[in-house]
C-alpha cells in the first residue's frame, strides 16, 4: 500500500508501510474493499537495532538484536534472537513473557516479524569472528585476533579467550626477541626449535594454499618439575596471556573438546598440556588422545558431522600449529610418534632469573606486541601480491626438504619419511623470523646466514636424538628390553617345544626352538608390567594393542589374520601363543 501520509491519528516514523504506530501499540493498515482499516497487531512497539552474522569460518549465522517499548511505558528487555527463532517469531513470548502476547489473529507474529524487518531508525550490521587468523576481506588480508583498534570483531569462548593482540610493538622491544637467539633462559637446542614453530604458525594459512600445510606437533618432553608449562605458556604468549594454570587445552580434555577447539586456533600456537602417568583408565584416555591428536594434525582433517536433518556438515580440521607437554614419549604407533616433533627439556636447562623477566614482558604484552608487528610485516611485504607469496612458499618447502634429505643421507641419518617435510617446515619458520629481525634492524645479513647454519644443525641433531629417543620409548622395544632382562636374571623361563613338564610353575611364559619363542602373551605381558612397575617405569598397554604393534614391527610371526597361533607343544597339549622371531629381538 503506497500513501503519502498516514491514516489520521497514526505515526509513520517507526515503521515503514503498511505499519504504523498509535499509543505505543503496533497497527497495520489493511485494505479492504477499497476501505483502509487499522488492525492491531500488539501493545508494544519492537524495533531492530542490529543485525550480526556469527562467522567460524566454514558457516555463518544470522542473530538480530531487538528492542521494544510497551505500551504502559515499561522498557522491555532487548533479546537476542537467531534467524531460525525469527522465523517461528516463538521468542516473543518465551523471551518476553506476557509483556510480548500479540493479537491472536491469523500469522500476526509473521506481521510482527515483518514489521521489525522494516524499521525505519538506523540498524547496524556487524560480523562477528569465531575463528582466529587470516581473512581475506573486502579484498584485504587481516589477522584476526581480539584487539582493540581493529575493525573486526573476534570472540573467543572458554579458555580460548587468552589469545589477544595488544598495541603494536615500540622498535625497541623487538631487541628482546632478538636476545632469545643468544644465551637466554633455554639452551639454543630448545630455544631455536621453539621460536620456529612459534613463527611458523602465522604462515600456516598460506602454506595451505601452497599445498605444503605444516603435519606435525612439537612435543615438549621432560620430567615433572622442567618447567615445560611454563616454558610452553611463555611462547602462546606471543599470540596473548598466558601462565602454566591458564594454557588453552590440556590432555584432561577430551579428544571432542580438543577438535572442536582447534579448528578456531587458526595461524596461531596453541598447547595441549600435560601428558603425564595417570593410572590404568586414565593413562589409556590420555594415550588415545595423542593418538587421536597425532591424526588431527598429522593429516589435517577433521571428523565428519550430522546435523538434527541427518544432512552432512563441513568438517573443521585444525589449522593453526600445536605444542604438548608430556612427561614421556606418548606411547602410540610409530606413524602416530612421526607426526611429533620431540624437544627434550632436561632439569636446569631454564635459567630463572631470565625467564622471569620473559614472563613479566609477557604479562606486559611485550611478546604478543612483537608477533602482532611480525604479521603486519608479512602483510605488508608480502600480501600484496599473495599468489606470488604462495607459490613462491611451495618452492621454498621444496628446495628446504629436498637439502635436508641430501644431508640425512650424507650423515647416514635414518628417519621416518615425514621428518624432512617436518624439518623444512621449521626452517621456514626460523628463516621469516630472521628475515624479520633482519628488516628491523635488528640483525644483519652475516649473521642471518650464521644463525641458519646452526638452525640447520641443530634440526639435524634433533631429528638424530628424536630417532633414538622414539626408538628407546617405542612399546616394542621397551618390551623387548624388558623381556630379555627376565630372561637373562631368570625370572622367567621357557621350555623346548616338546618337553614334558609342570608349565604351572612360577615364571613360566611360554615354549621355544632354534628360531622362535612361543609365549604365552597374558603371562609375558604380566611379569613385563611387573618389572616396569619395580623399575618406576611407565607400561601401560593391552595385551592387544601390544601384540598388534609387536606384528607391525615384524617381531612376531602370523600365519593368516590371526596375529595368535594355536600349536602343539606337546604330544597331548595344544596352545595358543604369538611367534616371537628370534633374529628380531634384542642380543
Amino acid at each position: 500500500m503506497e500513501k503519502e501520509n498516514p491514516p489520521v491519528g497514526y505515526d509513520d516514523a517507526v515503521y515503514r508501510e503498511p505499519y504504523f504506530t498509535k499509543d505505543g501499540c503496533l497497527y497495520e493498515a489493511v485494505e479492504k474493499k477499497g476501505e483502509i482499516r487499522m488492525v492491531k497487531l500488539c501493545d508494544y512497539i519492537p524495533v531492530l537495532k542490529s543485525e550480526i552474522t556469527y562467522d567460524d569460518g566454514t558457516e555463518q549465522h544470522k542473530f538480530f538484536e531487538i528492542s521494544a517499548v510497551h505500551a504502559s511505558g515499561i522498557v522491555m528487555p532487548t533479546v537476542r534472537v537467531s534467524a531460525e527463532e525469527m522465523n517461528s517469531m516463538k521468542w516473543l513470548l518465551e523471551k518476553w513473557g506476557a509483556l510480548g502476547s500479540f493479537s491472536p489473529r491469523n500469522n500476526t507474529q509473521g506481521k510482527i516479524r515483518h514489521a521489525i524487518t522494516l524499521t525505519k531508525s538506523e540498524v547496524t550490521f556487524r560480523t562477528v569472528y569465531h575463528q582466529m587468523g587470516w581473512r581475506k576481506i573486502g579484498g584485504a588480508y587481516f589477522y584476526l585476533l581480539p584487539m582493540e583498534d581493529s575493525p573486526h570483531t573476534v570472540v573467543l569462548q572458554g579458555k580460548l579467550n587468552g589469545y589477544r593482540f595488544p598495541a603494536t610493538c615500540s622498535e625497541e622491544d623487538v631487541f628482546y626477541l632478538t636476545a632469545m637467539l643468544e644465551d637466554s633462559f633455554l639452551p639454543q637446542r630448545v630455544m631455536l626449535p621453539l621460536l620456529a614453530v612459534t613463527f611458523l604458525s602465522p604462515l600456516n594459512h598460506f602454506l595451505k594454499a601452497a599445498s605444503c600445510e605444516p603435519k606435525f606437533i612439537a612435543a615438549l618432553v621432560g620430567k615433572t618439575g622442567t618447567r615445560k608449562s611454563t616454558t610452553t605458556a611463555l611462547f602462546c604468549s606471543f599470540f596473548g596471556s598466558f601462565t602454566a594454570s591458564s594454557l588453552p587445552m590440556s590432555f584432561h580434555d577430551t579428544a571432542n573438546s580438543i577438535l572442536a577447539n582447534v579448528y578456531y586456533l587458526k595461524d596461531v600456537l596453541t598447547c595441549v598440556d600435560d601428558l603425564h602417568p595417570s593410572g590404568m583408565f586414565g593413562d589409556m584416555e590420555m594415550k588415545n588422545t595423542a593418538q587421536n591428536l597425532s591424526r588431527f594434525y598429522g593429516d589435517r582433517i577433521g571428523r565428519a558431522r550430522m546435523n538434527s536433518k541427518a544432512e552432512l556438515q563441513p568438517s573443521k580440521p585444525p589449522t593453526g600449529i600445536c605444542m604438548v607437554t608430556a612427561e614421556y614419549i606418548p606411547e602410540i604407533s610409530q606413524s602416530g610418534l612421526a607426526r611429533y616433533f620431540m624437544i627434550e627439556l632436561k632439569e636446569r636447562d631454564v635459567q630463572l632469573d631470565l625467564m622471569t623477566e620473559y614472563q613479566q614482558l609477557a604479562a606486559e604484552g611485550v611478546l604478543a606486541g612483537i608477533m602482532r608487528s611480525y604479521v603486519d610485516w608479512i602483510r605488508v611485504t608480502y600480501l600484496h601480491d599473495d599468489v606470488r607469496f604462495i607459490r613462491t612458499l611451495a618452492d621454498t618447502f621444496q628446495k628446504q626438504r629436498s637439502q635436508i634429505i641430501a644431508e640425512l643421507h650424507r650423515r647416514n641419518l635414518f628417519v621416518h619419511t615425514r621428518v624432512p617435510d617436518t624439518l623444512a617446515h621449521l626452517q621456514i619458520g626460523f628463516d621469516f623470523l630472521l628475515h624479520f629481525l633482519c628488516a628491523k634492524d635488528q640483525i644483519n645479513a652475516e649473521a642471518v646466514e650464521k644463525l641458519r647454519l646452526d638452525f640447520a644443525e641443530c634440526l639435524l641433531q634433533n631429528a638424530a636424538h628424536s630417532a633414538q629417543l622414539v626408538e628407546s620409548e617405542n612399546i616394542t622395544f621397551q618390551f623387548c628390553e624388558k623381556l630379555k632382562s627376565l630372561f637373562d636374571s631368570g625370572r622367567c623361563y621357557v621350555l623346548r617345544i616338546g618337553q614334558e613338564q609342570e608349565t604351572m610353575c612360577k615364571g613360566f611364559i611360554g615354549y621355544e626352538d632354534s628360531d622362535h619363542y612361543y609365549l604365552v602373551m597374558d603371562a609375558a605381558l604380566s611379569e613385563v608390567k611387573k618389572l616396569a612397575k619395580e623399575m618406576g617405569e611407565h607400561f601401560s598397554i593391552g595385551r592387544n594393542g601390544l601384540i598388534q604393534q609387536l606384528v607391525e614391527d615384524g617381531i612376531i610371526v602370523t600365519k593368516g589374520k590371526r596375529n595368535t597361533t594355536t600349536i602343539r607343544v606337546t604330544n597331548t597339549k595344544q596352545m595358543s601363543v604369538a611367534v616371537f622371531d628370534k633374529a628380531k629381538l634384542p642380543k
